[in-house]
């Protein structure tokens, strides 16, 4: 089976597969993002190696978990030094700068950069084959091409789109800013200087979404928000960028149009029969408290069941604003969107069978979700995997509150201990370290 190494990597778990597609997305764009997702693959194999071969890592450090790897026979000799390489070329992704420059006051370029993803990506395809069969994911490592990556197949679709009549090009170069996007907006918590770029990205998204729908609709989008979608000719090519268009804008990523015009373009689609605004217009509801809306979109016989479907009507029966609350209903739709792959369905589903409700209520079902999610890097279930199971937070305080303790003890201790001087020896009496000698040409030489 032919396909590609994007396609390969999605054959591991979700995050390697997330990371890989990003880190080819910034190849050539930000290539220190790159090698900062590579990197995560690096962790996250090292995790599937553990969890495969119930090994238990000493410490959290990459470096000492492929030493353990190697010493503990899971992997090999040469695979652990391909680990090591791939590991020290993504070492300046590790941090982000403008100006990277490493411990030894040498400044990478962004050529190089460049170079050291291009190499980390070869050393992890490496990685991931062997993991392959070492995990048993297959008993052979399937064929693949190498996608062309870092936006560089991007750059003549760019160009094109210069003097391009053609809605395709421009919703393909929208769809590619608004990734971008996305993924800065991922890094914001990590560093607040991405949401700079973040913001141009999906301003660029917007303009590439506009043209794509003038060309295909010969319309523009504020002639279909000011008649709300009435006596008005929209033609089927041009769908798909006015429903993304719609999305910036509810994200208030369009400065002139807000949330109220992503509904009327919703209504407006689902009119015309595109049944992928649906759902989104039945959530929207939801958030704006049109809860009878929300009920009536979200389980239209139309609506696409996809993702998105299912983990809205999760929390729709879960948390009973727009419907009597059903669990059963409620985790039959997060199931089906944590097959998927959703993390958020993942969590919920952990926080409801951790709940008291009856029957529900399994501990043992409860933690395998949470970790599933955890394991997806779901920073909200690590805090409540935590704080309702492990309890590794509250025993570092109540360790720390006896240490000090103890040291508080220790200092009052001290401080009632009376200082007593130390005798003085008189100059010519016989000095105390018996050396039968007078103290003053003794021990007291000098004083």
């Amino acid at each position: 089976m032919i396909i590609n190494d994007e396609e390969f990597a999605a054959f591991f778990k979700e995050s390697i597969a997330t990371d890989y597609k990003e880190a080819l997305l910034f190849m050539n764009v930000d290539p220190d993002i790159s090698l900062m997702k590579f990197r995560k693959i690096l962790e996250s194999l090292c995790l599937q190696y553990k969890q495969h071969y119930h090994h238990e890592f000493i410490n959290d450090n990459l470096f000492e978990n492929i030493e353990e790897l190697g010493e503990n026979d899971i992997i090999c000799g040469v695979m652990k030094e391909s680990f090591h390489d791939v590991r020290i070329l993504t070492n300046s992704g590790v941090h982000y700068n403008d100006n990277k420059v490493e411990d030894n006051g040498y400044e990478v370029g962004k050529e190089e950069l460049i170079n050291n993803a291009i190499r980390s990506r070869e050393g992890v395809l490496n990685l991931l084959e062997h993991a392959f069969l070492g995990l048993r994911k297959g008993t052979a490592v399937p064929k693949y091409e190498r996608k062309i990556a870092g936006g560089q197949e991007n750059k003549n679709l760019w160009y094109r789109c210069l003097s391009s009549s053609d809605y395709s090009d421009y919703f393909l170069l929208g769809k590619f800013y608004q990734e971008l996007a996305e993924c800065y907006e991922s890094l914001i918590q990590e560093d607040n200087s991405f949401a700079t770029r973040a913001n141009s990205m999906f301003t660029l998204a917007v303009e590439s979404f506009k043209n794509a729908f003038n060309f295909a609709a010969k319309l523009d989008v504020d002639s279909v928000v000011n008649s709300q979608g009435k006596g008005i000719s929209i033609s089927p090519e041009s769908y798909q960028s006015l429903f993304n268009y719609s999305l910036l804008c509810f994200k208030r990523k369009v400065d002139k149009h807000d949330v109220s015009a992503t509904k009327v373009i919703l209504r407006a689609l689902i009119k015309r029969g595109y049944t992928e605004a649906y759902a989104y217009l039945g959530w929207y509801s939801y958030l704006d408290k049109d809860y009878k809306s929300a009920l009536k979109y979200l389980t239209h016989k139309k609506v696409n069941q996809d993702v998105f479907t299912f983990h809205k009507l999760g929390l729709l029966y879960s948390e009973g604003k727009s419907c009597s609350i059903n669990l059963t209903k409620a985790i039959d739709y997060f199931v089906k969107a944590a097959e998927l792959g959703d993390v958020d369905s993942m969590f919920q589903l952990g926080k409801l069978y951790h709940s008291d409700e009856g029957e529900i209520q399994d501990d043992a079902i409860a933690q395998s979700y949470l970790q599933q999610a955890v394991a997806s890097r779901s920073v909200d279930a690590m805090v409540y995997l935590d704080e309702n199971y492990l309890k590794i937070r509250e025993k570092l305080v109540d360790d720390l509150e006896l240490v000090c303790d103890e040291l508080a003890k220790v200092a009052e201790q001290e401080k009632k201990v009376p200082y007593r001087a130390v005798s003085k020896e008189r100059r010519n009496a016989l000095c105390g370290c018996g050396s039968g000698k007078k103290y003053k040409i003794c021990c007291g030489v000098g004083l």
